[in-house]
């Protein structure tokens, strides 16, 4: 059996070493993005089963008006007709209640708030490829 591929968005990182170093331990096919044009880019080109994105990504430019629900939202067009759950990682900088509503808004799967246990992670990505 091929192992899920999971794409891990996350412009800190040591947040994102950490999400995919779990990930790769639990036996996942990992790839990894830390702003929102890369992570649109392996998107495409990797296809991953699941995504991890974190909402507040940093900007590269001033120009940069993406944040994690732009890619979410854009990323539940890139392949019409399939499936591909999103989980979202919020960082605990803002309020957690607005973006999870935020959130839900854009069809992601689920919300995790930073700090994330590993075993938390690791059950909730299990669930979202059922």
């Amino acid at each position: 059996m091929n192992a899920k591929r999971i794409l891990v968005v996350e412009d800190d990182k040591v947040t994102q070493k950490l999400i995919a170093d779990s990930l790769k331990g639990a036996g996942y096919e990992v790839f990894t993005a830390h702003n929102a044009a890369t992570a649109v880019k392996v998107a495409r080109e990797e296809d991953p089963d699941l995504i991890t994105l974190d909402i507040e990504l940093a900007k590269d430019s001033p120009d940069d008006s993406w944040d994690g629900f732009s890619v979410a939202s854009w990323l539940r067009r890139l392949h019409d007709g399939k499936t591909r759950p999103i989980l979202v990682v919020i960082s605990g900088s803002r309020e957690p209640d607005k973006l999870i509503e935020n959130a839900a808004d854009v069809g992601v799967y689920t919300c995790l708030i930073k700090p994330i246990e590993k075993q938390k992670l690791l059950d909730t990505v299990a669930a979202a490829l059922k």
